[in-house]
C-alpha cells in the first residue's frame, strides 16, 4: 500500500502560520506542565512567559486571559481522553462480535467505565485537568471561557450515553434516562477514585481503583443488569486489560 498523497500546496499552511501554530503549541505544552505539576493556581501569564522565554505581551496575543489559556488546556486534555477511548472501543467490538447482544452491550459500558479508571494511571495529566474543570470551586475558568470546553466534554460524555442507550436497547438494562445515568456514573467514579488520596492510612481498604470497580457493578446492577451477563461482560474487559492498558496515551498536539 502506497503512502497517502501530500495535500495540495495551496492547502498547506505557510511558514508564518506554521510558526504561529508551533508557538501556540509551545505555550500549551508549557502551560500543561505547570498546571499538572504545580496546580492551576501556579499557572499565570507571567509564569508561562518566563517558562517559554517570551514577553508577557506575546502570551496575551495567543490567549486573551488566564481563563482562556486554562480553558484551551482543559479542552485539549478532554479531547485526548476522548481519542484514547476511541482506540479502545473497536477492540471491545471485535471481542464481543459473537456474543449475545446484551453481553456485548454491557461489555461496551463496562469498558467505558473501566477506561475511566485506567486513565487515572496512564493519562493522569488529562484526568487532573478534567477534575479541575468539574470541581473548580475557585472559578479559575470564567463561565464564558468554560463554554469553550463544554462541547468537548459533552462529546466524551455522549460516548458513555451511547453505551448506556445500547445496553437498554439490547434489554441489558431497565429503561431510564441515559444522560442522567451518564452523569451519575461519571461523577460517582470520580468521587470514589479520590479515596486513593487517603490510602496512606490503609492502602487496601482505601484503594480507589478497587472501590471504583465495585461501584461499576453496583451501579450497572442497579440499572437492572442481570448478574450473569454482567459477569460475562466484565470478563471480556478483564481479558482485554490483561493484554493492553484500557486507556492509552495519545500524542500531544492539536488532537482535532
Amino acid at each position: 500500500m502506497g503512502e497517502s498523497p501530500a495535500p495540495p500546496a495551496q492547502d498547506r499552511p505557510g511558514r508564518r502560520e506554521r510558526n504561529r501554530l508551533a508557538r501556540h503549541r509551545s505555550f500549551l505544552d508549557a502551560g500543561l506542565r505547570i498546571a499538572t505539576s504545580e496546580g492551576l493556581a501556579a499557572l499565570t501569564m507571567q509564569r508561562l512567559a518566563h517558562e517559554v522565554d517570551a514577553a508577557v505581551g506575546t502570551v496575551y496575543t495567543y490567549f486573551p486571559s488566564k481563563g482562556a489559556l486554562v480553558a484551551e488546556i482543559q479542552r485539549e486534555a478532554v479531547e485526548r481522553l476522548t481519542l484514547s477511548y476511541l482506540q479502545l472501543r473497536p477492540v471491545i467490538e471485535e471481542r464481543v462480535a459473537d456474543l449475545a447482544p446484551d453481553v456485548a452491550a454491557l461489555a461496551q459500558l463496562v469498558g467505558f467505565a473501566r477506561f475511566c479508571i485506567s486513565s487515572m494511571e496512564t493519562l493522569p495529566e488529562e484526568q487532573r485537568l478534567l477534575q479541575e474543570l468539574m470541581f473548580d470551586a475557585d472559578q479559575i475558568v470564567p463561565t464564558e471561557e468554560g463554554m469553550r470546553v463544554l462541547p468537548t466534554v459533552m462529546r466524551l460524555l455522549d460516548l458513555a450515553r451511547q453505551c448506556i442507550d445500547s445496553a437498554a436497547a439490547a434489554g441489558a438494562l431497565a429503561p431510564g434516562d441515559a444522560m442522567d445515568r451518564t452523569l451519575v456514573l461519571a461523577a460517582s467514579l470520580n468521587g470514589v477514585l479520590q479515596v486513593s488520596k487517603l490510602a496512606r492510612w490503609d492502602a487496601e481498604l482505601l484503594d480507589g481503583t478497587r472501590l471504583a470497580r465495585l461501584l461499576i457493578d453496583d451501579v450497572i446492577g442497579g440499572w437492572g443488569a442481570d448478574p450473569d451477563p454482567l459477569a460475562e461482560a466484565r470478563a471480556v474487559v478483564d481479558r482485554i486489560a490483561a493484554r493492553q492498558p484500557l486507556a492509552r496515551p495519545v500524542p500531544h498536539g492539536d488532537p482535532s
